[in-house]
């Protein structure tokens, strides 16, 4: 099979498995019997052909010249009440082929990175749990590949957790009322865990390859074209989150997240050091993945409480036993931790599993 035809195949299965978005799913399937649309891909970097960085090139491309025709099918940017009805093919197509030098260019020196900000429902629970026997101590937050950072302002926002059936809605809130950012979740454990009541952050410090400074605009227009437009909600909180931080942007040292670790562990502040990873850990190669025990197995050693906590695909957290279901799956979101405390390490423990964007949680 040619590079060609396996990209067609990506495209159709995408269009499948996703059919519930009728414009990405549209563009996926008539891409994939379109060689000139989807040999776009063909200028893609080893292992990133996949058809969220074609649909991502094109959204970055209508992002940034919302005059454009093919502009109108996104909610991004004409709203969610403003979409035309119809096949948007002809007018994607259009613009793929009358851009296609740029969409070249962006496809072969860009990757796809999700800054999901409703992921703060996961992060939220995952640090109220870790913090469980050390409900006092202030916590020093570090995140592994943060990107812009948007997770570490989790405290700036309003994050609520609902519990399915509760006929009072609400079941726990942390974060400013007023917060311009509100994020919502359910918590579909057996036995809900109750109101959230996490310690004070005392510091939050994260660390990327690429940290993305909230004020280049093109950056920050590349992330926001990594969501999918058509699932509401999605795009107006990460604009407002993007707003909220500009002013004072969480600190995202640049480095290897595993190789430069040790240095942005030791610029955390708190007397309870967490670190945490959504999605992240999947990227690093797995023999170097128990680096990070070891890194922080070192900063334990003063006594210090270390917790890690990670939402990663199955088998991404080294010494986490998963149940047997889980053993052998391709996808869905495991929630792990692996903690320290007096200098020793725990048992490492599976918590549950999660919506990759935080929609919900269910903690075993």
């Amino acid at each position: 099979m040619s590079d060609l035809e396996s990209i067609e195949d990506r495209l159709t299965a995408w269009s499948q498995e996703y059919a519930d978005l009728p414009l990405y799913s549209s563009i996926t399937a008539n891409a994939a019997r379109d060689d000139e649309v989807a040999g776009l891909l063909l200028s893609a970097q080893p292992s990133q052909a996949r058809p969220v960085l074609l649909l991502a090139a094109l959204h970055d491309l209508v992002l940034d010249h919302p005059d454009l025709p093919v502009a109108q099918w996104y909610p991004s940017v004409v709203g969610p009440d403003a979409v035309v009805t119809g096949d948007p093919w002809p007018e994607v197509r259009a613009a793929a082929l009358a851009h296609a030098d740029r969409l070249r260019e962006v496809i072969a020196t860009r990757s796809t990175q999700t800054n999901e900000v409703n992921r703060c429902v996961y992060l939220a629970a995952l640090l109220q749990r870790a913090c469980t026997d050390v409900p006092d101590l202030p916590v020093g937050l570090v995140e592994i590949g943060a990107s812009a950072g948007l997770l570490l302002g989790i405290d700036r926002y309003r994050t609520t957790i609902e519990t399915p059936g509760d006929s009072h809605g609400e079941r726990a809130a942390y974060g400013p009322a007023d917060s311009a950012v509100q994020c919502l979740g359910e918590d579909r454990s057996a036995r809900p865990a109750g109101g959230l009541r996490l310690p004070a952050i005392a510091s939050a410090r994260g660390i990327d390859l690429h940290p993305v400074d909230l004020s280049d605009e093109s950056a920050v227009r590349w992330l926001a074209a990594c969501l999918w437009p058509e699932v509401p909600g999605r795009y107006e909180r990460f604009t407002a989150a993007v707003d909220l931080l500009r002013p004072d942007p969480p600190v995202v040292d640049r480095g290897d997240m595993i190789d430069d670790l040790p240095a942005t562990l030791a610029r955390a502040g708190g007397d309870h050091l967490v670190l945490f990873s959504s999605w992240a850990l999947t990227y690093v190669e797995r023999s170097r993945r128990p680096l990070v025990a070891r890194h922080l197995a070192a900063a334990a050693r003063d006594g210090r409480p270390v917790s890690w906590i990670t939402a990663e695909p199955p088998r991404c957290m080294p010494e986490v036993e998963l149940p047997p279901r889980l053993r052998d799956a391709q996808g869905g979101t495991v929630l792990g931790a692996r903690r320290w405390r007096d200098g020793a390490e725990l048992e490492p423990a599976y918590w549950g599993t999660a919506h990759p964007h935080g929609q919900w949680f269910d903690f075993a």
